[in-house]
């Protein structure tokens, strides 16, 4: 399940049985924000509580031992999900070698060459040799087994 930090906005790849049937506190990895993050399917992608169970919430961890505190508030056994912007620098990249395909598809077909046919040869070419060392591979085995 994903859950997910409301300082940072940092999301985590969460095992559900980590926060065990009644929750657990938590603490991000990125911005050290702890929170108490229960089993629910409505609060199972972010952190930020409900409004009227912020008050059960902090009852529950202010009832917790000091102790408790400290050994359930542990960095997320967990995956950090970043999500990624879409790059400019790669999309001009692909437009720019869709570009060159484009022009080198032109320029043969101004000077007479069928891209198509010249590809078609090529293709058939690599099927002949391809045919041809399997034959010869079994030629060899079946000599080596007789």
């Amino acid at each position: 399940m994903f859950i997910v930090c409301s300082n940072c906005e940092f999301k985590y790849l969460v095992n559900s049985a980590d926060l065990k049937p009644n929750g657990r506190m938590v603490e991000c990895a990125n911005c050290g924000h702890q929170w108490f993050q229960k089993l629910e399917n409505q609060e199972a992608f972010s952190s930020v509580p409900s409004t009227n169970k912020i008050i059960k919430e902090r009852d529950t961890v202010d009832n917790l031992k000091i102790e408790d505190k400290n050994k359930a508030i542990k960095n997320l056994p967990s995956t950090v999900v970043k999500e990624e912007k879409p790059s400019i620098r790669n999309s001009l990249i692909v437009i720019f070698l869709i570009l060159c395909v484009s022009f080198g598809v032109w320029l043969s077909r101004s000077y007479g060459i069928n891209t198509f046919v010249l590809i078609d040869f090529y293709i058939r070419e690599f099927f002949f040799n391809l045919n041809m060392i399997f034959a010869d591979l079994a030629k060899i085995i079946y000599n080596t087994l007789n």
